[in-house]
């Protein structure tokens, strides 16, 4: 029995195997660390700055920091020296609660010899990646609190998209300084009676490991020689999915769940044929000529595949949030109809099923659920 399922001695080959593969950050990472505050400065200004001195703030009364360039890392011990950094934006931190990141593979393959020459090959891949290195904001807005500036003082002074840094009047002596969680340390020198001054802390990614990965596939090939004609045809199904494909794919800092999406990279079809024909003139040719025309091969690679995911955001910050890269549209939930863009005035896909999220909402869109066009080369 068993030689009639296996085709006898020789013929099959059952394979499997599994691991688990720790990585470390890689350094390019880690070295946008280098140059933080207040060993460095990158600074982003809050106002207008002089044409003649770019790196100094327009406002009445003059700034008092002056002009922050060049710069100059101050002494161990020096006290003072803050208000030329402030506010802190767009410079990323490392999460101290981060693991180490790891995958788990795993394969299980039979191989058989279906004939003379001929073996065929189909096989299970997968892997899960765990505790992944990306980017997750961690002064976020608190859309709540903007939307109760918005309902207490109107359209016109009101909290709004990117108004996560800007100091509010509230009358009464009340001020909201930003919506964000640490947009003033307790130790900042603010006048709280008149509201002047400047946030501490805007937005400021955090690389953390926060993300997850999932692969599934099948993967088949199919190898057959004859004669000096070789042929190597292999066809994937997969499907990979996560909630941040690299570092510069930022996690919806209040719920990384909703991140979770089709990865980048994701190709669910891919279909490559290699072939190979050793032209055959030597063997007809003797010496001097038998060198020359010996070895002689025409070889080629044919590929069809399934396009990448269409990425969907948006960069008006309905959500009140004050990060980049985490807006996606609202959809309706129609079926998304493909267009030919090779035609005039055609996209590749009808944009009608989405549309912009309300202020302050969580919107139902995944930010990859559907692919590009596909790749004939």
């Amino acid at each position: 029995m068993a030689g009639k399922i296996f085709g006898g001695p020789g013929k099959t080959s059952i394979r499997a195997g599994g691991g688990l593969y720790y990585t470390a950050i890689e350094d390019v990472t880690l070295f946008n660390e280098v140059g933080d505050a207040p060993f460095g400065l990158f600074w982003v200004s809050p106002s207008p700055v002089y044409l003649e001195e770019p790196y100094k703030r327009r406002i009445d009364p003059p700034d008092p920091v002056g002009n922050r360039f060049p710069f100059t890392i101050p002494p161990p011990g020096a006290t003072g020296i803050w208000a030329k950094y402030l506010p802190i934006a767009y410079s990323p931190g490392y999460n101290l609660h981060n693991k180490l990141p790891y995958a788990e593979h795993f394969n299980l393959t039979i191989q058989r010899e279906i004939a003379k020459s001929a073996v065929l090959s189909v096989g299970y891949v997968g892997s899960r990646g765990r505790h992944l290195l990306s980017t997750i904001e961690s002064n976020p807005g608190n859309p709540a609190k903007c939307l109760q500036i918005l309902a207490a003082l109107g359209q016109t002074d009101g909290c709004g998209p990117f108004g996560e840094d800007t100091i509010y009047d509230l009358g009464g002596g009340n001020f909201a300084f930003g919506t964000r969680p640490f947009s003033v340390t307790s130790g900042r020198e603010l006048d709280k009676t008149t509201g002047a001054g400047s946030l501490d802390f805007q937005n400021n990614a955090s690389e953390a490991t926060a993300a997850n990965s999932t692969y599934n596939a099948l993967q088949t090939s199919l190898e057959k020689k004859v004669g000096d004609l070789r042929l190597l045809a292999a066809y994937t199904w997969s499907k990979s999915i996560d909630n941040s494909s690299g570092f510069f794919d930022p996690i919806n800092p209040f719920n990384p769940s909703l991140s979770r999406a089709l990865s980048t990279f994701d190709i669910a079809h891919n279909f490559v044929v290699s072939y190979s024909y050793d032209l055959p003139f030597a063997r007809a040719a003797h010496g001097i000529q038998g060198k020359l025309l010996s070895g002689w091969t025409i070889s080629g690679i044919t590929r069809f595949n399934t396009g990448f995911p269409v990425t969907l955001t948006e960069d008006d910050d309905n959500s009140l949030i004050g990060c980049s890269g985490t807006d996606v549209p609202n959809y309706n939930g129609q079926p998304i109809h493909f267009l030919d863009p090779r035609k005039p005035g055609n996209l590749f896909f009808d944009p009608s099923p989405f549309s912009p999220e309300a202020l302050g909402t969580v919107v139902n869109a995944k930010r990859r659920f559907f692919h590009g066009p596909g790749i004939n080369n």
